[in-house]
């Protein structure tokens, strides 16, 4: 009977303490608060007439994505997880070799390996779009270029494990490169060749999909020369590398930071003492504006593109006096009429290759 109180007695201390304890403890235990996923966690409901049958789950989930220590439990998880499986409890997230991950979302695997590749009609379509995109453009007095960003996968695909197995060296980014290139007037920026052929210095975060400074650094400047700017090389400048933060792919996972491997870098030397003026009208980063006076290009630059842009940003508007930024979920042609751009940049992930059509759609004025 003893043992039987202490069983119940304990069974309730974890119920309550952690969340007596929570209050008082949380704002030292996580620097990256609560939310580490990146998503929007889940409200609690109210309950109403019309949704009685789906009040319990709701609740049930407000629970899961507010427990005290959640985040501290679920890295303890992903900690014995890499310790005793080598294995990480997310679908979205691949374990390479020598602390790379990367990305199961969308079309990235398909993507590394060459599958589902474009047919020439396809293509045929992509390059007509994107030619009356640029010609429409160019009647307006502006320089359309594309920017293609490859999947880290297809970067550092030595790291991804053996059983991701390609079934062709060819991929849709080199076909829509290689198209664009050949069979329109387009200016294309596409720095895979250049990213696979210099692997002294690292492009990509090992723990995050993303290219890191460095990366964003070339391409802004292959991006400057195909606009006819004055471009320099990453010899020009100091390319420092430093201890970073966990990346999207490592919170996917509530990576501990005690198996963190990845570093960050800042350029230097790159018109440093150009001072830049930033503004987010809308508040949530998907419209971004930047003025430099004393920068060397008077032109103004626009971006219509994803989330590969903002990291560069931070050089690129050194270099032009203006440059906006237009999240392509939150793209209104109207801005391009407000601020009309010397230079408009289409960019996209190769991952989101299937959506130029779309992009292609919202570039032009509706009545066309």
């Amino acid at each position: 009977m003893k043992m039987k109180k202490w069983m119940i007695l304990s069974f309730w201390a974890i119920l309550i303490v952690p969340n007596l304890l929570w209050p008082l403890l949380s704002s030292r235990l996580t620097a990256e608060g609560e939310n580490a996923e990146k998503r929007e966690l889940a409200p609690f409901p109210r309950l109403d007439g019309e949704n009685l049958q789906g009040y319990p789950a709701a609740v049930e989930a407000y629970i899961n994505d507010h427990a005290a220590f959640r985040e501290q439990l679920l890295s303890l998880n992903a900690g014995i997880n890499l310790t005793l499986f080598q294995s990480v409890d997310n679908p979205e997230v691949i374990l390479g070799k020598e602390g790379w991950y990367f990305y199961n979302g969308g079309t990235s695997v398909a993507d590394y390996r060459g599958q589902d590749l474009y047919s020439e009609e396809e293509l045929a379509l992509i390059g007509a779009k994107l030619e009356a995109v640029r010609q429409y453009h160019v009647d307006q007095g502006t320089t359309f270029v594309v920017l293609l960003a490859p999947n880290k996968e297809s970067i550092y695909g030595d790291y991804m494990p053996e059983w991701y197995t390609k079934l062709s060296d060819t991929t849709r980014y080199d076909q829509v490169e290689q198209y664009l290139r050949e069979r329109t007037s387009i200016p294309v920026v596409a720095p895979k060749t250049y990213f696979l052929e210099e692997r002294d210095l690292e492009w990509y975060f090992k723990t995050d999909t993303h290219w890191n400074e460095a990366g964003a650094f070339v391409a802004g400047q292959m991006l400057i020369d195909a606009a006819g700017g004055q471009a320099v090389t990453v010899d020009d400048v100091i390319i420092p590398y430093a201890q970073r933060d966990r990346g999207d792919l490592a919170m996917l996972f509530h990576m501990p930071e005690s198996f963190l491997d990845d570093q960050f870098c800042v350029v230097h030397g790159y018109y440093d003492d150009v001072a830049v003026e930033s503004a987010d009208p809308r508040g949530d980063g998907s419209v971004l504006r930047y003025q430099a006076p004393g920068a060397p290009d008077p032109r103004r630059l626009a971006f219509y593109g994803d989330s590969f842009v903002p990291v560069m940003l931070s050089k690129i508007t050194r270099y032009f006096r203006n440059v906006d930024f237009y999240h392509w979920q939150s793209f209104d042609h109207a801005y391009l009429e407000q601020d009309p751009p010397d230079i408009l940049v289409y960019e996209v992930v190769e991952r989101e290759l299937g959506r130029i059509l779309e992009d292609a759609d919202k570039l032009m004025p509706k009545q066309l």
